[in-house]
């Protein structure tokens, strides 16, 4: 048995989305700017980045999600790890060039376990319209339309589900108390087309 070692990594909308197309088995080349690809050491410090830096800023699609990710622990030994500012702000610093072969020894998916908005998050672009009434287009599919979607765009539902599940129901076009049922159908039909990842939690 491979041992291994638990890393985390903050990402706004555009590398969420990346990951997911890679069916969450690792992360997108850098950019030719980004010469290093540094995962965190800890949950608390990516969750200051995704919180603090991710939610707030426009390129990050104003959101910040957490990845939790596992690595063959003796691969990723081969690899500094560097204190940036404060003690707990620990990084694993990996190469771009050589982000493919870290991605062949990471064990298991890539998940995605908390998530921050800001005021102006938008989500990805979808085939179910405009954020605000992507639910009030849901309350009418069966569990088989559900799946069929959440199969086909993973993203608009991975990405949106904490934004629906905090946002008033009046907002989102629909009645009081139908809010919580249609959730409980879409986190239903995820689990059994997407057993392998969690919906990420909304962190207050």
């Amino acid at each position: 048995m491979v041992e291994t070692l638990t890393l985390y990594r903050p990402v706004g909308l555009k590398e969420t989305e990346l990951v997911l197309a890679s069916d969450c088995a690792g992360f997108p080349p850098r950019l030719p700017d980004q010469p290093i690809f540094y995962p965190v050491m800890s949950a608390a410090y990516a969750r200051q980045i995704a919180r603090d830096w991710n939610a707030p800023d426009a390129g990050s699609g104003y959101v910040g999600f957490v990845t939790t990710f596992d690595v063959d622990a003796a691969f990723a030994a081969r690899y500094p790890v560097r204190t940036v500012g404060a003690r707990g702000h620990q990084e694993l610093w990996v190469p771009s060039e050589e982000l493919t072969d870290f991605n062949a020894r990471l064990v298991g998916p890539v998940r995605f376990t908390e998530v921050w908005y800001g005021t102006s998050y938008q989500g990805p672009d979808s085939p179910l319209g405009p954020l605000a009434s992507q639910l009030k287009v849901l309350l009418a599919a069966d569990s088989a339309r559900l799946r069929e979607l959440i199969r086909t765009c993973p993203a608009v539902f991975l990405c949106n589900h904490g934004w629906w599940e905090s946002t008033p129901a009046r907002t989102q076009g629909l009645e009081d108390g139908v809010l919580d049922d249609l959730l409980t159908r879409v986190r239903a039909a995820w689990a059994e087309a997407r057993p392998a990842w969690p919906l990420p939690a909304r962190v207050v």
